[in-house]
């Protein structure tokens, strides 16, 4: 899939940011020009049919309703996601939010992290939309779990409100990958109890568990606790396989894939990146590539396979996952200095 970045001023501050390179510093925005330009980039060929909206914070971009309103009416757009904290949804025009190609994935932070207030008017604004503006099915949650002790209980109260069955958990890597002399499996195995238990207590609330990137490694986890996820994920898969497609299940609950593949964003001066973990080594000029495929099998070429020739602790170095590319290491930004001076 591939991201359009349309502004880089967010009104918060996550202490997890993953886009911190550019968000805030001098906050550029797309023209509406240049939007159409990466629209019809992302949508040149038929190997990506959803369209990502992303910042900063999308909601406030100057021209959001119309770029939302192209992007929508594109015939080529399967879905148009818009990636948001939600807290200034209600500026967005009513059309727009009951479209059938509008979906939302929300950035839900705590209040502690977010402010009382601003949590508050999110939580208002989902309630609108999923009771006034038909959004039932039409969005979900991220929880990004960026310290062992991470507190998500808030999140318990919101699922029931907003009726959620899917939820998307992140565990987020330290901004440029320091992890104060820890291993990245060292990092994952810290992370992972509250992991686990946030898994299970969405399958007693009735949600299931779908993770992001940055999954945790196969080898972090004990033979016990894989056999008890994999056991409740073929409880549910035999009980909601007809809901959901089979692409869904093998990153949900517990994931049986640990591979990175390039997430394309594209940056307001239409650079593109292949991550924002990799921002700072993957700039590349979209004029220059004639559609999105050909970008994405050049970050393959000279990020993706490269990648499986490094590793990070010697654990990882005769490794057969990550000799065939099948795991990543938890993710490529603790590759990325290797990577560099590598090749």
């Amino acid at each position: 899939m591939a991201n359009i970045m349309v502004n880089e001023a967010c009104n918060l501050r996550c202490p997890y940011c993953f886009a911190e390179e550019f968000v805030n510093k001098a906050p550029k925005e797309m023209t509406l020009e240049d939007f159409k330009k990466a629209l019809e980039f992302v949508l040149s060929d038929d190997s990506d049919r959803q369209v990502g909206i992303i910042g900063g914070e999308p909601l406030l971009y100057t021209h959001l309703d119309k770029a939302m309103r192209m992007a929508l009416s594109h015939p080529r757009s399967e879905f148009v996601m818009i990636y948001t904290n939600a807290v200034e949804l209600d500026r967005m025009a009513s059309d727009i939010l009951e479209a059938k190609k509008f979906r939302m994935l929300v950035n839900c932070n705590s209040p502690e992290d977010m402010g009382e207030k601003a949590f508050e008017k999110m939580r208002q604004n989902l309630l609108a939309f999923y009771h006034d503006h038909y959004g039932a099915g039409r969005f979900r949650l991220s929880i990004n779990m960026y310290k062992p002790d991470f507190d998500y209980s808030y999140v318990i109260p919101l699922v029931h409100e907003l009726g959620l069955d899917v939820i998307r958990l992140s565990i987020s890597v330290p901004q440029k990958g320091e992890l104060g002399g820890m291993t990245p499996l060292e990092y994952f195995r810290l992370m992972k109890p509250n992991a686990i238990k946030f898994v299970g207590d969405m399958i007693r609330n009735g949600v299931i568990t779908g993770f992001d990137c940055n999954f945790i490694p196969d080898c972090v986890f004990t033979d016990e606790e894989r056999e008890g996820m994999m056991s409740a994920k073929d409880v549910l898969y035999n009980a909601l396989s007809d809901r959901f497609s089979e692409t869904f299940w093998p990153r949900v609950i517990y994931s049986e894939l640990n591979n990175c593949t390039p997430v394309i964003d594209i940056l307001p001066d239409l650079q593109a990146i292949r991550c924002f973990g990799l921002s700072e080594y993957t700039k590349q000029d979209i004029r220059n590539f004639s559609n999105i495929n050909e970008l994405r099998n050049y970050y393959i070429r000279t990020v993706d396979v490269k990648a499986c020739g490094v590793w990070t602790q010697e654990q990882c170095a005769g490794c057969y996952a990550r000799e065939i590319g099948d795991c990543s290491g938890g993710c490529l930004l603790f590759k990325a200095k290797l990577l560099a001076d590598k090749y």
